[in-house]
């Protein structure tokens, strides 16, 4: 028995170091971000640079669609403070990998808040094959270091679902879902009411209580720390998000779905190998599928809104990974399939790892644009540079935290006209020939292209599959200056 509790809590342990072990590694392999992650990254660079409002804040020039809350970003960048102890550097992609690193590690440590909760109702077994399943999903490894919105917010719901699962912390749920809904995401106001009404034989007048002054907190923290950095006056931006989205309803803008993508697309994207385990074990258990429908339920109120994305309802994939977990625990009791579902589980999970790495790697080719301003600072000597960013390039990769050089100047000027482009020495642009009669390419950097079937190439031994790559960006020298 002690030789099993031994095994048991070794095995949580190592899934813990693996979990973590496996964000730094795609952090390291891909230190880049997307201009999903703009706002965030800007905002945790112009904080750390300094924590007062100025002209040079990148949100006064770029707002974006709708506002941001700067409360994470605050955090972020006053737990980056300790750097400037050993370098008074402002700028590098070292400094954008540290910060990424910070929230990584928030989320791994909250997901591990989750999983003690897990080993504490459903026992060690269940709390290994979680971890297993969450270091074999690419959103819940390639995607817990980026400055999303979403990922940020997971950190206060992986810690509210601990909460939920425990089942004796319910004013610390309901505030912690609050926090999440008013200052992070306001979408998570769904899950927050599916966990608070299967969770409502808790609900006291003290816990009612506690978490309306909590919630008048959050909204006077946000609206205090937002009005004084987007110089506006009672600035509450997820009231902004909630407006733009439901009131006016304009988030078909940015493209419409069927009403079961969510269900037929999303959810085996996001689970992988976890997915079948989890029909299986809300099948099988009725502790997962207690878990599982609040969930369900939350899913079928997402798929009524035209505009879906996955990172929208990526806080289901703990919980269906807990499912998940629950349906092996229970096929491993059963003596007569065991090893049966043993092996399967281990053959899947492993498929799925296969193709975490083969995303993973798809997806580090995603950013030319960061690439191709490393390449710059990397060939071009000259001091007093000064260089233009198209769209495209701003967008798949380039950062504050990237423009290491105090002496040049960059700009981002969108819809310049040709003449204008007269007075920059270099450009970073997709689009190289619009300026071929007063720049040269001085090189191109390549990107993701797609994905070529070649079965032939199987009886030679190699992959099926050839990931092809073209120029995306290219970097040009003007031949006037």
């Amino acid at each position: 028995m002690h030789c099993q509790v031994f095994l048991l809590y070794s095995t949580c342990t190592c899934w813990t170091l693996s979990l973590r072990s496996s964000y730094r590694s795609v952090l390291y392999i891909v230190p880049f971000t997307k201009v999903e992650e703009s706002f965030f990254v800007q905002a945790v660079h112009d904080l750390y640079k300094s924590p007062f409002i100025n002209s040079g804040y990148d949100h006064l020039a770029f707002p974006g669609v709708v506002p941001r809350s700067f409360v994470s970003p605050l955090l972020i960048s006053a737990l980056l403070s300790p750097i400037r102890l050993f370098t008074n550097a402002t700028e590098g992609i070292w400094l954008q990998v540290a910060s990424r690193l910070v929230l990584g590690w928030a989320v791994a440590w909250a997901n591990s808040r989750l999983r003690s909760a897990i080993r504490i109702r459903f026992g060690g077994t269940t709390a290994a094959w979680y971890g297993v399943f969450c270091i074999c999903q690419f959103h819940m490894t390639f995607w817990t270091s980026r400055m999303l919105g979403n990922t940020i917010a997971l950190v206060p719901m992986l810690l509210a679902q601990a909460c939920w699962i425990d089942g004796r912390r319910f004013t610390a749920m309901t505030v912690l879902l609050a926090f999440t809904a008013i200052v992070l995401r306001f979408d998570t106001v769904v899950f927050a009411a599916v966990m608070v009404l299967s969770s409502i034989q808790c609900l006291t007048w003290q816990s009612v209580r506690r978490t309306v002054l909590a919630a008048a907190g959050f909204v006077a923290l946000t609206v205090i720390v937002d009005s004084y950095y987007w110089q506006t006056a009672w600035m509450w931006p997820e009231f902004h998000v909630f407006r733009f989205n439901v009131v006016e309803q304009r988030s078909s803008e940015w493209g419409v779905s069927p009403a079961h993508f969510y269900v037929t697309y999303f959810m085996p994207r996001l689970l992988l190998g976890a997915l079948p385990f989890a029909i299986s074990g809300v099948a099988l258990s009725v502790d997962a599928a207690k878990l599982a429908v609040p969930y369900i339920a939350a899913i079928a109120v997402f798929s009524a809104n035209p505009h879906k994305e996955w990172r929208f309802i990526v806080y289901v994939v703990p919980v269906f990974n807990i499912c998940a977990a629950l349906g092996i625990a229970k096929l491993l009791r059963h003596r007569r399939i065991r090893t049966l579902a043993r092996l399967t589980a281990v053959g899947v999970s492993a498929a799925s790892f296969a193709a975490v790495v083969l995303m993973t790697y798809v997806s580090s080719l995603n950013y030319p644009g960061g690439h191709a301003l490393s390449a710059l600072h990397r060939i071009a000597t000259s001091s007093n540079a000064h260089v233009h960013i198209d769209t495209y390039s701003a967008m798949t990769g380039v950062t504050r935290f990237g423009q290491t050089r105090s002496d040049w100047i960059y700009d981002k000027t969108e819809d310049l006209m040709p003449p204008q482009f007269s007075n920059f020495t270099h450009l970073l642009t997709s689009e190289p020939g619009l300026h071929k009669d007063e720049f040269l390419v001085s090189t191109a950097v390549s990107g993701y292209a797609g994905v070529r079937l070649q079965p032939k190439a199987i009886l030679s031994g190699h992959l099926p599959i050839a990931i092809q790559q073209k120029p995306l960006v290219y970097i040009m020298q003007n031949v006037n200056l």
